[in-house]
This record gives structure tokens, sequence and C-alpha cells, in this order.
């Protein structure tokens, strides 16, 4: 009896030594290779870009290159960037680039993109500038000033000009507060650019065709110089008994 106690006992030790041993073994992790996937909120799964694919709507257009005086000059985005937050009580002379998109009605909420809108407003006085031509985002446009009067106004402005509608223009003016955002204000300069980025050369006037020349009228014969006729001599008859001379005295012989 006390025999079989002892060796239940020496059982129950060995049990408890084996399962301590089995507890003190390496417990496997997960492999690297998980650790090294991406988890949520990292890149390429940020809140927004589901469904977006390469060569969307989103997807930025081709950069247009720019003639060698404009290299600097700012671009829409660029400059609403920089100038974000920015006092501009101060003046700030900038060169920006851009197409003509639009035209904002007293609000940038009532930002306009076509024609027929912007013409039932009978807005002239200001056109959106954006650096694709299909934006139709007024987050993403930069409002300019048309100011009465001058060159800029009379070539930009989408009322009396429908067909610079999408067109690319060059500006040089003042950034400046403008309907509450960032904004270009007393165009000093400003320049049509090509698609491709060259200046847009203006034009060349049509010439009007010269009249054809008639035959040349013969030059009239000089008359010849008439001959010289007889020198003809004055004259002078000498009174020899001058007379009383009314009103006067007389003359007379001494």
């Amino acid at each position: 009896m006390q025999a079989g106690y002892k060796f239940l006992v020496r059982m129950l030790c060995g049990l408890c030594l084996v399962g301590g041993f089995a507890a003190c073994q390496k417990v496997d992790l997960p492999s690297e290779e998980w650790e090294d996937t991406e988890q949520p909120g990292q890149t390429g799964d940020k809140p927004g870009n589901e469904g977006h694919e390469p060569g969307g709507a989103d997807e930025p257009e081709e950069e247009v290159p720019l003639p060698p005086e404009y290299e600097g000059a700012w671009t829409v985005a660029g400059i609403l960037s920089e100038y974000e937050g920015v006092d501009l009580d101060t003046d700030y002379e900038e060169m920006v680039v851009g197409y003509i998109v639009g035209a904002c009605d007293r609000t940038m909420k009532n930002a306009l993109f076509t024609i027929d809108e912007i013409r039932a407003a009978g807005v002239n006085s200001n056109v959106l500038i954006a650096d694709s031509k299909d934006e139709r985002d007024a987050s993403r446009c930069m409002p300019v000033e048309l100011k009465k009067g001058t060159d800029v106004r009379e070539e930009a402005n989408l009322v009396d000009n429908p067909e610079v509608l999408g067109r690319r223009i060059g500006l040089l003016g003042l950034v400046k507060t403008y309907f509450k955002v960032v904004g270009l204000k007393n165009v000093a300069y400003h320049e049509w650019l090509t698609n491709g980025g060259d200046v847009e050369e203006p034009e060349p006037e049509p010439e009007e065709p010269e009249e054809p020349e008639g035959p040349e009228e013969p030059e009239p014969t000089p008359d010849p110089d008439p001959e010289p006729g007889p020198i003809q001599k004055d004259t002078i008859i000498i009174d020899s008994q001058p007379g009383h001379i009314e009103g006067g005295r007389s003359i007379g012989h001494k």
C-alpha cells in the first residue's frame, strides 16, 4: 500500500515537470512577412483613395513646358499654397500661368464654368484660372480681376470673348485677397500662350491688294520759248510851259 502511494506521488511529480517544461518552450510569433504588410491607415490605404485607378479623373495633367521668359512663373496650385494665410495687405507682384476656366459671380460659391451661365450673369469683371483647362473645382481656381478700361479686360472677359475659355494665359499682377481667397489684381501685363507652352503670336493682318498701275501718261511737251520782241522804252514828256496847278502855287521860269 505504501509502495503504491509512493509510485502515484512520483507520477504526479513527473507530470508537473513535463507540463512546466512545455510551458517554457519558445512561442512561435507571426512571420516577418506578415510584419511587412501595410496596416490600415498607412500609405496606400488612406481614406478617400478607394476606387481611384491610375489615369482617372484625379490624375494630374502632363505639365506643359513654358517659354524661357516664363521660367519661375507660378502655377495656380503653387501660388495658392504659397500665399495661404499670408497677410496680403502688402503688395506682392507675381507672374502666374494658367488656363481660363470660368468666372465668379460676386462670391467663389457662385463660380461659373459655362459661357451661357457667365453671359446670363453678365460677369465681365473677372475670370477664374486653373492648372487644368477642364477644372471645375472652385477651390483649385484663382480669381483674376479685370479692371475696366484695361487691355486684359477687353481681351479676356468671357462675355465678349467666349472663344478664350480654355486658353492658356500668363499674367503679371499683385497677389491680393479677392472674393475672400488668394487672387490676382491690378494686372500690369498679360500674354496668351499656346497649349504647347509657346507664346502665341498675333495673326498678321491681311494685306490689301495693290491696285494695278495703269499705263503711264506721257509728259506734256513744254512750249518753246517765245521769240523776244522789240524793247519798248518809256517816253518822258516835259511840259515847257507849266500852267497853274489848282490848289497849289504857280510854277514859272525865272
